[in-house]
């Protein structure tokens, strides 16, 4: 059996013992679960895993997530653990192990195989390391749109100022009707000179899911290289990034899988690693190497144990959740006066993220008046839908939502 197989297939009671208080806390948790068939308390257990301020409604996972309990002790333990003894565990066997056991349970995690994934810190350095891999000519095309996050983007304008290669932006309506309607678009674009498409898996101006199977259908025959902003994805969704079809796909870890800031994903398709040769991976993919150097080993090892959180819930169940919790936003929102909806309303256009435009008043200070004067934190979205944008998590519940749209509500009339 292929490792990618046999890790994707582990059951969440197959939870790697790195430490027995990490194992520990799971093991507990997963019995509470197993325990709990009423939904409801399900996951007020779930919620009760976070040290969020009481009081406080966090809704901007899209930015940044909330660490649960289980993992923060984790990350506590392990640097106790890795400053009794530096040598071994940074540069020892078993400390490399250790960490090569987190790239197998990230590989797993994004259905990818073994020799196909390495350990980043953020999405912006994934993309950084596939742009910087690749070599373009003048008058190449790089085909991305205008509602890209700039941590994707930067890249991009870096390798066409180097190369002479040009970047055409797709003009995104701001709620796309359809899926055929978005590949359409990409279609449209595409030139003979189009070498690279990067798109983003989920939109953090929209919250539009893209229909990456299907314009990799469009752009694999082409020998058009595909890369994916994979940042508000991985621990949202469930990621398979073969059945994505695209080249290369880079996440950060601490926004919704909920891991220690500073962790996060990259892919690079087995058949695309000739072409995309980014000098961090000159020496392979393992988590230490001569060209890769030395790492955060407690921050790494966290990052598993909150992979392990995930897989103790279901990631299924996960997704189920923030959608749902979008879905009860949507309702809630749908009267507020002043108030536009610009995600999609097609349930596989979208996740957990709702974004608003505001028909009056100003986004940025009407996100502020929420976070100071009723504590709930929320997002200030594109400037140029005057947006704000929510997110829902497993840490949110139904009393989230109804305190958000409620303090919503009453700013806006006020506005």
């Amino acid at each position: 059996m292929r490792r990618r197989t046999f890790l994707h297939q582990m059951s969440a009671a197959a939870v790697v013992p790195w430490l027995a208080g990490a194992s520990r806390d799971l093991a507990d948790l997963r019995r509470s679960l197993a325990s709990t068939p009423d939904e409801a308390d399900f996951w007020k257990e779930v919620r009760s895993q976070f040290l969020l301020r009481p009081g406080l409604v966090h809704m901007n996972s899209a930015t940044i997530g909330a660490t649960p309990r289980p993992v923060v002790s984790a990350f506590t333990d392990f640097l106790w653990e890795v400053e009794s003894n530096p040598q071994e565990e940074v540069f020892g066997a078993a400390g490399e192990q250790r960490m090569e056991d987190v790239r197998a349970r990230g590989a797993a995690f994004l259905a990818a195989d073994l020799d196909e994934v390495a350990l980043t810190r953020n999405t912006t350095e994934g993309m950084n390391h596939v742009a910087q891999g690749l070599v373009l000519q003048p008058g190449d095309e790089i085909l991305s749109t205008d509602h890209e996050h700039p941590g994707g983007s930067v890249c991009w304008e870096w390798l066409a100022e180097r190369t002479g290669a040009e970047i055409v932006r797709i003009p995104m309506p701001a709620t796309a009707p359809s899926a055929d309607q978005v590949v359409d678009l990409v279609k449209q674009h595409l030139t003979p000179r189009t070498r690279v498409c990067s798109f983003s898996h989920v939109s953090t101006i929209t919250g539009l899911v893209m229909p990456m199977a299907a314009i990799a259908e469009v752009t694999r025959p082409r020998d058009v290289l595909l890369a994916c902003d994979g940042a508000q994805a991985p621990g949202m969704l469930s990621v398979d990034v073969h059945a994505l079809g695209v080249d290369t796909y880079a996440s950060s870890s601490h926004k919704w899988m909920l891991a220690p800031k500073g962790s996060g994903l990259l892919y690079i398709r087995k058949e695309a690693q000739e072409r995309v040769r980014p000098l961090t991976l000159r020496s392979g993919f393992h988590v230490y190497s001569a060209s890769g150097g030395t790492r955060s080993v407690a921050g790494i090892l966290a990052h598993g144990v909150a992979m392990d959180f995930h897989d103790t819930i279901g990631r299924d169940k996960v997704e189920a959740r923030c959608r749902a919790l979008r879905r009860t936003l949507r309702e809630a929102l749908a009267d507020v006066e002043g108030v536009k909806i610009l995600t999609p309303e097609e349930e596989d256009l979208c996740g957990g993220i709702l974004t608003i435009s505001l028909l009056r008043g100003d986004a940025g200070k009407v996100r502020a008046t929420l976070a100071n004067d009723y504590d709930v934190v929320l997002k200030r979205g594109s400037a140029q839908y005057n947006a704000i944008r929510i997110s829902t998590h497993i840490f949110n519940d139904e009393s989230d939502i109804e305190r958000a749209a409620s303090a919503l509500s009453e700013v806006m009339r006020k506005t």
